[in-house]
């Protein structure tokens, strides 16, 4: 685990621990109570029972595991007795139905808002700057990402269309982070776990985010490419902001990746989230299996939003290991090995 992480993981263990032996109602399922709800069960298998969520239609089907606040009001005896988690600014509303129902404040019902942010989680920034240097304007979430922009002046949360590129034609696509919450369940579905020997390279590292997680996650190198100067630039001032050492524990490319060769050489686990067209996606596996021709080795691919994936499977090196879901937009992941000989 990263140290820049320590702070805002205590913040989050010091509430969820005073949960153990009481169900959780959880207030608000946004990003932040997706988030809550994914971290409570990965690090303290604390499975959130309730959510409350007062924003959805009549489209919303009755199966789907929502309520509304009313389901204070029915003395319903697995709520009176739960612990309460906001996952959304606390408001005069929320106040008086914690209140009439007996839940006191940092003892049966918490505000993550509050507990990670205080009383700072509404960010302002400035809209004229340039989209590739905006942070995200508005309320906060609780995750990984945004503590790191809060506290160390990081930029990675706020997504730039491929209209905003100066290679808005290079076969790339838009720029979005991904984080812990998406890259450990599917890290944990390969049975990684990093040695001193094992590297990954992220195909379109972007901002940085997915390297960040990868370190988190135990890897001692990472190593990536992006095409597009003013996001890596944004991912190299990350890295200096947060101190991660980009000689010896990240190698960040700038430049086309389809012409990343002899480099690959150095990595044994290679990350793809949809990043390219087919063209460039066919070209760099073919640099892979270049690379795994030089230096025969164990080669996993991890591919999200796997639409190329005969190109994978027709290079005639990988074989299909692994398909699998995952919470996140684009759902489906393929893992591929290389064959070994």
């Amino acid at each position: 685990m990263l140290q820049v992480f320590d702070e805002f993981r205590e913040k989050l263990d010091s509430v969820m621990r005073k949960a153990f032996g009481h169900r959780v109602v959880l207030w608000g399922y946004g990003y932040t109570g997706r988030f809550i709800a994914w971290y409570a069960e990965y690090y303290h298998s604390i499975k959130v029972e309730f959510i409350i969520e007062d924003n959805w239609g009549r489209g919303m089907p009755y199966e789907f595991p929502l309520f509304r606040s009313s389901l204070f009001d029915f003395g319903y005896k697995d709520v009176k007795d739960a612990v309460v988690w906001l996952a959304i600014p606390e408001d005069d509303r929320i106040s008086l139905k914690m209140h009439e129902h007996g839940y006191v404040k940092g003892k049966t019902y918490f505000n993550f808002l509050e507990v990670v942010y205080g009383n700072k989680y509404i960010s302002e920034v400035d809209d004229s700057v340039e989209i590739f240097y905006q942070k995200k304007k508005g309320i906060r979430d609780v995750q990984f990402m945004e503590w790191l922009e809060y506290v160390y002046d990081c930029n990675l949360v706020t997504s730039i269309q491929t209209q905003y590129f100066d290679n808005r034609n290079s076969g790339g696509h838009y720029y979005a982070i991904t984080t812990q919450k998406e890259i450990f369940p599917i890290l944990d579905k390969c049975h990684c776990i990093p040695s001193e020997n094992d590297a990954i390279f992220d195909f379109g590292c972007g901002k940085g985010g997915a390297i960040i997680s990868f370190l988190d996650y135990g890897f001692k190198k990472a190593g990536g490419v992006e095409f597009e100067k003013k996001i890596y630039e944004v991912m190299l001032s990350n890295f200096n902001n947060l101190g991660i050492d980009i000689k010896n524990t990240v190698s960040c490319i700038y430049g086309d990746a389809t012409k990343i060769t002899e480099a690959l050489d150095d990595y044994n686990w290679f990350y793809y989230f949809d990043p390219f067209d087919e063209s460039i996606f066919t070209a760099t596996i073919k640099n892979i299996c270049e690379s795994l021709k030089r230096k025969p080795r164990k080669i996993t691919i991890i591919n999200i939003n796997p639409a190329f994936y005969n190109v994978v499977l027709n290079s005639g090196y990988f074989v299909l290991t692994n398909q699998f879901m995952v919470n996140m937009r684009q759902r489906v992941v393929d893992v591929f090995v290389s064959i070994i000989n």
